[in-house]
């Protein structure tokens, strides 16, 4: 199973609550109140419910109050923590995390070229839109692959308007071999 991830390296809302904990310390020390709920530690750290939720799971933020809340207490003492231990966190320590468990990074356009589909009867072209839709894709991949000035799978798209592209047939093909093919089986 590996080792449990550390809070401080989870990702960026760590480093942004150690960036900002001397304003947070602050503001715990003028609040008079003594126990916050989920959402109203969430607004004091300056984060969304979500990384709190995830470090109550993990027990490294306790709800020991009334009611499950936070005590005041616990929440300077995570603060503190996090100051200690945060590490700054930038785009490639993300792309890190989430190509974490494969050997490579995915390669640009993995989903187009894996799709298998059958070209609609009696059309030459397709709008970007009409090819997500066969390829089970999103309509900015297919136009992000139609801009790309790159050497392989270079999408060929003509202007149907001065805003609207289409895709012929020939041009899928040569960008995205063996990805058409001749009936559903």
């Amino acid at each position: 199973m590996g080792q449990p991830r550390l809070p401080w390296k989870r990702g960026p809302a760590a480093w942004k609550i150690a960036t900002a904990s001397d304003d947070i310390l602050k503001a715990l020390s003028e609040t008079r109140r003594g126990f916050f709920s989920l959402r109203r530690a969430a607004r004091v750290l300056g984060v969304s419910t979500q990384p709190v939720r995830d470090w109550i799971l993990r027990n490294d933020l306790k709800r020991e109050g009334p009611g499950r809340k936070i005590k005041k207490e616990e929440l300077r003492r995570f603060v503190k923590w996090l100051k200690d231990r945060a590490e700054p966190f930038d785009s490639s320590r993300y792309l890190e995390r989430l190509h974490r468990k494969l050997k490579a990074p995915p390669e640009e356009f993995d989903k187009l070229r894996a799709a298998r589909f059958v070209w609609p009867e009696g059309c030459q072209a397709l709008s970007p839109k009409e090819l997500a839709q066969l390829v089970g894709c999103h309509p900015s991949l297919v136009l992000k692959a139609i801009t790309r000035h790159g050497f392989f799978h270079r999408l060929s798209g003509r202007r149907r308007t001065p805003c609207r592209r289409e895709v012929t047939k020939h041009a899928w093909m040569q960008a995205f071999p063996f990805t058409i093919v001749s009936k559903e089986v």
